[in-house]
């Protein structure tokens, strides 16, 4: 089975996909409390906003209708480096050492992605990823999350690519990333891919979550993400192929805008699951709700792969630094 791992950027899912959310009691409170220093100032609030009048996610309604939508609780602080970090990973911030989108201090060579667990699972297995962020991908940045492995690279079997169009901001690079994963899945038919894109995020810094810009941005990645999909499905259609399609976001966004604290509505996510070619795989059709650092894992068992462990029965790769406590926010060293 292979495997696509779409990465929607600040998406609400109650704004997304209304009804879904409101029907599972699962999407109404985290399953864990947050760290008191990424505190809202005004406590969690509502657990739901206002759904929008007519739907503005048709592409992701539809995957979930032929397949699920299980929900997916983030931990402070709810930004996108710590939130990737973990999502793509299975670690938490104190083993990957991601607190913030800087990436101080950050373990992530110890932290091997989804793709590369694939890859060390099956070294002939092929993989592909790309982003509007460059963090998760670009290695001249922050990060990056995803790894390099030039060695793969050299032979086309590892490829990274990271937006560069930004004349029109995210939404110009979200088209960029889009038309070039597109290309890849439907011509190429890498073995695990992940797709970035950022255009919800960049509106939700800009307009708010209770803004028409912010649905509208919604509906654009709707419509990229449609793309994808249609691209594995007709390697399915044409070659027989076993894809498992998979979309999750990092945060969600305040009615005014931004993201990192411990609300409700900013710690949502969730991983929609649509399958090409069958049912769900048992592990995944058993889900009932999931933190950050337990995507990858479960993923992983869905596409047969055992996921990489950080706890070691020898001295090899031991950790022996300082211990990740992750920032004070002292404002005494903010600059």
């Amino acid at each position: 089975m292979k495997l696509l791992l779409i990465g929607l950027d600040g998406v609400r899912a109650d704004l997304a996909l209304p009804e879904l959310v409101a029907a599972d009691p699962a999407f109404a409170a985290p399953d864990h409390p947050g760290d008191p220093r990424f505190s809202a100032p005004g406590g969690p609030g509502a657990a739901f906003g206002t759904p929008p009048a007519t739907p503005v996610a048709p592409t992701l309604a539809r995957l979930a209708a032929g397949g699920r939508l299980v929900p997916v609780w983030m931990t402070p602080p709810t930004d996108s480096g710590p939130g990737w970090a973990s999502l793509l990973t299975g670690t938490t911030h104190e083993q990957n050492g991601v607190w913030w989108n800087e990436f101080v201090g950050h373990r992530l060579a110890r932290c091997p992605d989804l793709l590369s667990q694939v890859f060390a699972a099956d070294p002939r297995a092929r993989t592909f990823a790309a982003s509007t962020w460059p963090a998760l991908v670009d290695a001249s940045g922050p990060g990056p999350v995803v790894h390099q492995r030039p060695d793969q690279q050299v032979g086309g079997q590892h490829q990274l690519f990271a937006g560069t169009d930004v004349s029109d901001g995210c939404r110009s690079a979200d088209r960029q990333v889009t038309t070039r994963a597109a290309w890849v899945l439907n011509h190429e038919g890498p073995d695990a891919a992940f797709v970035h894109l950022e255009g919800v995020d960049e509106a939700g810094h800009r307009a708010g979550a209770a803004s028409a810009g912010y649905l509208a941005a919604i509906s654009a990645v709707d419509e990229h993400v449609r793309h994808l999909v249609k691209a594995v499905a007709e390697r399915f259609e044409q070659l027989g192929e076993d894809w498992l399609v998979a979309v999750t976001t990092d945060h969600g966004h305040r009615a005014e805008g931004g993201h990192g604290e411990d609300e409700v509505l900013v710690r949502r996510s969730f991983l929609l699951l649509h399958r090409l070619g069958g049912p769900l795989p048992a592990p995944l059709a058993a889900l009932t709700s999931l933190r950050s650092e337990q995507v990858t894992p479960a993923l992983l068992a869905a596409v047969g792969v055992r996921p990489a462990s950080l706890e070691t029965d020898h001295e090899v790769g031991v950790v022996r630094d300082v211990a990740p406590v992750g920032p004070t926010r002292d404002l005494r060293y903010e600059w």
